[in-house]
């Protein structure tokens, strides 16, 4: 089994990895065909256009502009808290105690919003079609701070679950649904990719994983060492610098420079990738 687990990044790291996997693709790596794609917030938005509709992802970064305004508008308007997004951008490992405070905070900061409303904000941005058996989206229970992989098989649609999984604390409403709230898969971790070893029905792990993370972070090497442990294959793929600061991944000024920044990277590992993937 080969997995491929994308990282979060708000809507510019979205754009800078859909160009990315774009230029991967065309290069001839069948990432969309892996067998499991696991997707962190902006992860689990990519992650859905990779495996229901990969022509589309040319035109997500125009979809991410959109969400971008989305996000300078509610700064201006002075809603949200910034801290809290700095406080989870900053955060590496964090145990349960410590993602359920920042979830608690950002419930506090924005008020959660219903499944309905939920769906209203990301079902345009989505693709149409079916939820892909292989794809996870990543969210946090405030409740608990314990993260959950949503599938196919939990009784949400897709676009509920990507609302769940982009919540990010004081920048977006956290969702209630299944009886609890919901925020950020970035709450735990920017990538989540040590979760693949829960997955049901892969007791043998994947062959490969590759890691696709906008941010990097601490955790990128806490999980690989993790995953190597259970004899795992991994490799790690992180932006080349194009923003400064994390705040920069919600600006609408810089997608334009990650979508370029994303293709241009494709073409630099794209023959190292393919024969490493198909290894």
């Amino acid at each position: 089994m080969n997995a491929l687990v994308l990282g979060g990044g708000g809507p510019v790291g979205a754009s800078w990895t859909a160009a990315l996997l774009d230029g991967l693709g065309a290069a001839g790596l069948p990432l969309g065909e892996s067998d499991a794609v696991v997707g962190t917030s902006a992860g689990a938005v990519v992650g859905a256009w990779l495996t229901i509709q990969p022509d589309g992802l040319p035109e997500l970064p125009k979809r991410m502009r959109a969400r971008a305004t989305w996000h300078a508008d509610n700064a201006r308007s002075g809603r949200g808290d910034k801290s809290l997004l700095q406080r989870m951008a900053a955060g590496s490992g964090r145990d349960s105690d410590s993602a359920r405070s920042i979830a608690q905070s950002a419930i506090a900061a924005i008020p959660p919003v219903s499944a309905d409303e939920a769906e209203a904000l990301w079902k345009a941005a989505l693709p149409d079609g079916a939820w892909p058996r292989q794809l996870r989206a990543v969210a946090v229970n405030a409740d608990t701070g314990l993260a959950h992989a949503w599938s196919a098989q939990d009784g949400i649609s897709l676009a509920v679950a990507v609302s769940c999984s982009t919540a990010a604390p004081g920048a977006a409403p956290p969702v209630a649904v299944a009886d609890s709230v919901w925020v950020d898969g970035g709450v735990r971790s920017g990538t989540n990719a040590d979760l693949l070893i829960d997955f049901d029905g892969h007791e043998s792990g994947p062959d490969k994983v590759l890691i696709v993370a906008p941010m990097p972070s601490d955790d990128l090497a806490r999980e690989q060492a993790i995953l190597h442990e259970r004899g795992y294959r991994v490799r790690v793929v992180t932006a080349a610098p194009f923003y400064t600061a994390p705040t920069d991944l919600l600006d609408p000024h810089f997608v334009d420079v990650a979508a370029t920044a994303g293709a241009s990277q494709a073409r630099d590992i794209a023959a190292d990738l393919r024969t490493w993937w198909s290894d």
